[in-house]
């Protein structure tokens, strides 16, 4: 029960706490609500005092606003009218200053007009008086230039007829040397034949006479062998033994002999020369003939080989030391043409290689001379168009003298000099050398030399080498090139026998 009580009264407290604080709540909300009718109220009352306060304001505003704008208008008219008065005044004074500058100006433009005309009458007297002079002055001038481009023309003419004679004439001499060439060589030709036929002979018959020494020495060796066998006593043995031993010997000598004398038959290199080394070492008796022979010919046919060798090489050193060789061996007349030859190219080589090394000993202060110039006299330009073309350059990449300057100015492997060092005649066109002759011909080599020393050194190797080119044949085939003048690839082998 006491449970129960107490429960019940909590639950009655607990129920009027909540009550309360329902109220309690209720009249705080009703408060609130009270507070803000009334903060609402006071916020009403202010904006319409407010509001009419800006009424008022704006209208006695307005009041004033009217009466400025009144006055401003007043003002403006008043302004207006003045500024009418003063218009109207200026612009009658400016209306009778416009007719009194307008009446001065007529004056002045008459007064002018009358000066210009005059003027320009005398301009015109003036312009007719220099027509006529300038039309007298052209009329002079292109008689002027008539007479000097005939007269050119005609120097042209004259300087180019001079040139192809000067050309004919170095045809004719080249041509002259080279008859004169054909000649020796067919005379060389010839006593080389006849010597050759004369050497042959000689082998023939030494192998003849080989042959039958053998044989001969062959058939006592086979009878001595036989007598040994037959012999009954020691003496007929002994005597038989000595006839066998004499017989060998005269076997070995005749084989010697016969081999010596067969591989000189033959002209060839392979089997002389194990032949020869054989003979030597055996050094025997009666061979000697036969082996100075076999080594004479041996020496003809290797100083055949170094010059063929030296001549494709186009060494002037191998050259004069081949030459020398064929000298020193006595050969002059069984290598007569190829000996001929070699003189030939060697003096041919040797006028190359001094124009050549000319140009190489040019210093490049000498060549900066050259170089120097902005517009160089036409030698200069003609000369080395000239060197360009033999070194191969088209003559579109040589039109201008700054074209030429490019190819003056490359350096490394391509540069000028190298160029000609390594340039030969057999491998520069047939026509271009033609072109370079016919302009060259046209120059004296002191007025090249005047000009400049480097110049006069190019104009000395462009016409040795044209006139080296245009002494060989044409057309050239490439078996005949040469890859430089200073060194070339060294020819095949020569075949085994025969001289080249």
């Amino acid at each position: 029960a006491r449970l129960e009580a107490e429960e019940k009264a909590r639950l009655e407290a607990e129920e009027k706490a909540r009550l309360e604080a329902e109220e309690a709540e209720r009249l705080r909300l009703e408060e609130e609500e009270r507070l803000r009718k009334e903060e609402e109220e006071r916020l009403r009352l202010e904006a319409e005092e407010k509001a009419r306060l800006e009424a008022e304001e704006k209208a006695r505003l307005e009041a004033e606003e009217k009466a400025r704008l009144e006055a401003e208008e007043n003002a403006r008219l008043e302004a207006e009218e003045r500024a009418r008065l003063e218009a109207e005044e200026k612009a009658r004074l400016e209306a009778e200053a416009i007719q009194r500058i307008a009446v001065e100006k007529a004056r002045m433009e008459a007064e002018e007009a009358e000066r210009l005309q005059m003027e320009e009458n005398r301009l015109k007297e003036e312009e007719e008086r220099i027509l006529m002079m300038q039309r007298k002055e052209q009329e002079e001038r292109l008689r002027r230039e008539e007479d000097e481009r005939q007269a050119r023309e005609a120097f042209e003419q004259e300087e180019e007829a001079e040139a192809e004679r000067k050309a004919a004439e170095k045809e004719a001499a080249r041509e002259e040397a080279q008859r004169k060439l054909d000649e020796d060589t067919a005379r060389a030709r010839a006593e080389e034949e006849a010597a050759l036929r004369k050497q042959k002979d000689i082998h023939n018959r030494n192998q003849e006479l080989a042959e039958k020494e053998f044989r001969a020495a062959k058939a006592a060796e086979v009878q001595a062998e036989q007598s040994v066998q037959e012999s009954k006593s020691d003496r007929e043995l002994e005597i038989a033994n000595r006839m066998r031993d004499g017989a060998l010997v005269r076997a070995q000598r005749a084989t010697i002999n016969k081999d010596l004398a067969d591989a000189t038959v033959t002209r060839d290199v392979k089997k002389l020369k194990p032949m020869i080394s054989k003979a030597e070492k055996k050094r025997v008796n009666g061979t000697e003939n036969y082996l100075l022979q076999a080594k004479k010919l041996y020496e003809q046919l290797q100083a055949a080989t170094q010059l063929q060798g030296a001549t494709f090489d186009r060494r002037i050193a191998d050259i004069e030391s081949a030459i020398h060789a064929i000298k020193k061996g006595g050969f002059e007349t069984l290598l007569a043409v190829e000996l001929l030859e070699a003189q030939v190219l060697l003096k041919k080589l040797k006028r190359i290689q001094k124009a050549a090394l000319e140009v190489a000993k040019l210093s490049q202060q000498t060549i900066a001379i050259m170089k120097s110039y902005n517009k160089p006299p036409d030698v200069v330009t003609q000369v080395m168009r000239s060197v360009f073309l033999l070194l191969g350059n088209k003559s579109s990449e040589l039109q201008t003298w700054p074209d030429i300057l490019i190819q003056l100015n490359k350096i490394g492997k391509i540069n000028t000099k190298r160029r000609i060092q390594c340039c030969v005649p057999e491998d520069i066109d047939y026509s271009a050398a033609q072109k370079v002759e016919l302009i060259l011909c046209k120059y004296d080599e002191e007025l090249v030399f005047d000009t400049t020393q480097a110049l006069g050194v190019f104009y000395n190797w462009a016409e040795c080498i044209a006139d080296e080119r245009l002494a060989l044949p044409v057309k050239i085939t490439e078996k005949n090139k040469s890859s430089g003048l200073f060194g070339a690839a060294r020819p095949p082998p020569l075949q085994e026998g025969g001289i080249v």
